[in-house]
């Protein structure tokens, strides 16, 4: 079951997930700090960008257990060369007992129909270029390339 975030009831599942993807992207990308260490502070970020742009929180439930969340911002105000708003997937993530089960694949289809319902014109969604297989879900769910960043580590 996919539903709205519930402040109260969800904040630490939602808490826990966080640290996992945290915790998940620090393996492909080192410099990344701990999910332990930075999942009050991001959570705090993460909701308060949501309410500033529109945006909800969805979770995935299972069996009275939130396995996953999606966090989408409803209307993000262009820069100055870019012509249009869009909506903005910030965080995706499924607990690793239940990937593969098509719940990644719900939360993101519960976030083009939220950005659908807000107006948006395109739905966009960063990805760490070393996490393949959620670019492939992205890939298969319609998502392409827009722009890509580059990173040099100066030393």
């Amino acid at each position: 079951m996919i539903r709205e975030y519930d402040s109260v009831r969800d904040r630490k599942p939602l808490r826990t997930c966080v640290v996992e993807l945290q915790d998940f992207e620090r393996g492909l990308e080192p410099t990344l700090p701990k999910g332990e260490e930075m999942a009050d502070r991001y959570l705090a970020h993460m909701l308060r960008r949501c309410d500033e742009s529109l945006g909800r929180v969805f979770v995935a439930e299972e069996d009275g257990t939130v396995v996953g969340f999606v966090g989408v911002l409803g209307r993000v105000v262009p820069e100055p060369d870019e012509s249009q708003a869009y909506a903005y997937v910030s965080d995706l993530v499924v607990l690793p007992a239940y990937r593969r089960r098509g719940l990644g694949r719900a939360l993101l289809e519960r976030a083009v129909a939220f950005a659908r319902g807000k107006g948006a014109k395109a739905l966009r969604v960063g990805v760490l270029a070393r996490n393949e297989g959620a670019a492939r879900l992205y890939r298969r769910l319609g998502f392409g390339d827009y722009t890509i960043q580059l990173n040099k580590p100066l030393r």
